[in-house]
């Protein structure tokens, strides 16, 4: 038996595997969905009573790419301890013999395949004409989903929010080194939801946190990816939004009794039905979308077998 590679973080972004070419292999994994050949049970999780601590277990087969899980733990008070919010590994399986292939850290890799799920939504979802980019949030996942939409719409404006000053900063001049778009930061959240034709919300998750984002503030049109599982939304609110749709509506409304925000959507649909069109895209110019979802495992799995295909056709160092 082979032993399985180790790939670290930095080993994933070695391979340079862009967020538009992940998005586009996701497309025949979530059609196979479709068709009920993906075996993905609803992410389970634990919830340690006194802590702000969580554990997260994800495992999905892909015939034909592989199987897998993924392990994510974490702690919104990791910031003070110098820590890293998530920390992630990916444990991938030949999907005929179960051989163990790979081991990969996986924080890089969740925020490439989180950014290609909101890519896949926004490219049936968004106003392709789209031009003004939101973010509530401005750490890493901001990042990566400014990727994603750079590539493929025309943006000329990224309006920021965030609670750090610091982290806003940082991120501004990494639109500017990176993109050359015109920033405007925001000293109040909703200003964000004014400015922007896609809205991106990324706000971690807290147990004093409380919903502060009014749907009803969105202009005409706008798109938004929820990558915080709708936390930061006001529950008062999400009527607001003309339509919801989700990544994966088997896990959504298994998860739906412990969230607020999936309880109080009612899902049209999810990505596998945007693919093979048995639902509707954006229908017209005004309607407002909410792409609401909590991340799903074969896009995990896709995007690691990726990533090792591409580290084990590298020459060797």
């Amino acid at each position: 038996m082979t032993a399985p590679l180790y790939l670290t973080d930095e080993d994933v972004k070695a391979t340079a595997l862009s967020i538009g070419e992940l998005a586009d292999a996701l497309v025949p994994a979530f059609r196979k969905r479709s068709e009920g050949v993906v075996m993905m049970p609803a992410k389970t999780g634990m919830y340690p009573t006194g802590s702000d601590a969580y554990f997260h277990s994800m495992p999905a087969f892909v015939p034909g790419v592989a199987a897998g899980v993924k392990w994510v733990a974490g702690s919104p008070s990791n910031s003070s301890r110098g820590l890293a919010h998530i920390h992630a590994h990916l444990i991938l399986s030949d999907d005929e013999t179960g051989e163990t292939k790979a081991v990969i850290e996986a924080g890089y890799l969740t925020g490439l395949r989180t950014a290609a799920l909101s890519l896949l939504a926004a490219r049936s979802l968004a106003n392709p004409e789209a031009k003004r980019l939101g973010f509530i949030g401005s750490g890493f996942q901001a990042q990566t989903h400014l990727q994603a939409f750079a590539e493929e719409f025309s943006l000329h404006q990224v309006a920021i929010y965030g609670p750090r000053p610091q982290s806003v900063r940082a991120f501004e001049n990494y639109v500017a080194d990176h993109f050359g778009l015109e920033t405007v930061s925001c000293s109040h959240a909703e200003e964000v939801l004014a400015l922007s034709d896609i809205v991106v919300t990324t706000v971690p998750a807290h147990r004093d946190l409380e919903g502060f984002l009014d749907a009803g503030a969105l202009p005409e049109g706008a798109f938004v990816s929820m990558v915080d599982l709708g936390r930061s939304w006001k529950a008062t609110t999400v009527g607001e939004f003309d339509r919801c749709m989700t990544d994966d509506l088997e896990q959504s409304k298994a998860l739906a009794h412990n969230n607020a925000a999936f309880s109080g959507m009612s899902f049209s649909g999810d990505l596998s039905g945007l693919l093979v069109g048995k639902v509707e895209g954006r229908r017209n110019a005004s309607e407002r979308i909410a792409f609401l979802f909590p991340g799903v495992a074969l896009a995990d799995i896709v995007a690691g077998n990726m990533i090792l295909d591409r580290v084990q056709a590298m020459p060797l160092r």
